[in-house]
């Protein structure tokens, strides 16, 4: 299956990397935005998956309708997360998908077509990026680099509640980053490039993919509740390796 949806993200993703005039639009706000190349390149997704597995649904960020039964397997995808990134031409955004299962997420992958990095991991099977292995690192707390997301919705309650995190991070960890792609900044922890990530507000196409990756390179996942993050709507997220994740519980459950 690597191997398959290898192929499918890298056919999807290779028109990202070519000269292009967006179309760009705002979504619930200014700041949540959606481009002409979201919806192709989800597009492009939904029918390779459709020939990877027939029988699975497919719910994709710019299209939510379709429904799965009980039992029933579906994708779950973010065709551009970091998408504010792409429009900025960062090339720090990524193909993301997770194969779900009643809410559980069986299988992951993440796909950056800048640089080729390809991040899979299968339930119960450990992660890979670019086919190699790999794990949380071992770093502690006051070692760990930590990184955040901006989150939806007021963003004067983003600070609120998630401020007094990044100062704690600032404070004693050796550095805090944002990197616009909570995917991403997800595969980094579970490669061991970062230590911990934070999110105030997110929804499951933008962290199921990577919380499985995490997980399956030895990290620990979950609302700031220390709860599973819901999957089928907006949730807090606390992802990292159990050192970061352990320093952060309490201070998120404060928050």
């Amino acid at each position: 299956m690597r191997e398959v949806l290898l192929k499918a993200n890298r056919e999807a993703g290779k028109h990202l990397l070519e000269p292009h005039t967006l179309k760009i639009h705002e979504k619930s706000d200014l700041f949540a935005l959606v481009t002409d190349m979201d919806v192709r390149t989800q597009e492009m997704l939904r029918d390779a998956y459709a020939r990877i597995l027939p029988e699975a649904a497919f719910l994709g960020e710019e299209d939510m309708s379709d429904t799965p039964a009980p039992g029933q397997l579906y994708w779950l995808v973010d065709p551009i997360d970091g998408t504010k990134n792409f429009v900025h031409g960062l090339m720090q955004s990524c193909l993301a998908t997770a194969l779900c299962k009643d809410g559980e997420a069986l299988l992951a992958c993440v796909y950056n077509p800048w640089n080729g990095e390809f991040y899979f991991a299968e339930k119960g099977k450990g992660a890979t990026l670019n086919g190699r292995p790999i794990h949380v690192s071992h770093r502690s707390f006051q070692d760990s680099m930590a990184a955040t997301g901006q989150g939806y919705g007021n963003r004067e309650e983003t600070i609120r509640r998630i401020g007094p995190l990044w100062e704690h991070c600032y404070i004693h960890c050796r550095g805090l980053r944002a990197f616009g792609s909570a995917e991403l900044s997800l595969c980094y922890v579970a490669a061991g490039r970062l230590d911990g990530y934070l999110e105030q507000a997110i929804m499951p196409w933008d962290y199921l993919p990577g919380n499985l990756i995490i997980r399956e390179a030895g990290g620990v996942a979950t609302n700031w509740k220390g709860e599973l993050p819901s999957p089928i709507g907006m949730d807090s997220l606390l992802a990292g390796t159990p050192s970061f994740h352990k320093e952060m519980l309490p201070l998120c459950k404060d928050s």
